[in-house]
């Protein structure tokens, strides 16, 4: 539970930052937001796998 919940909170931290940053910075705004968002979808096989157990 741990991790799903730290790599979720990790990926939307990163994703805020990137939408915050592409206003800016196009290119590293858009990569940190696509690598938030990543990590938050990888988040939820973790989070799934917990309740399915």
């Amino acid at each position: 539970m741990k991790k799903g919940m730290t790599l979720f909170f990790i990926g939307l931290i990163l994703f805020m930052i990137g939408i915050y940053l592409s206003s800016h910075w196009a290119i590293i705004g858009t990569l940190m937001g696509v690598g938030g968002g990543m990590i938050m979808g990888s988040s939820t096989y973790f989070l799934a796998k917990k309740h399915n157990s």
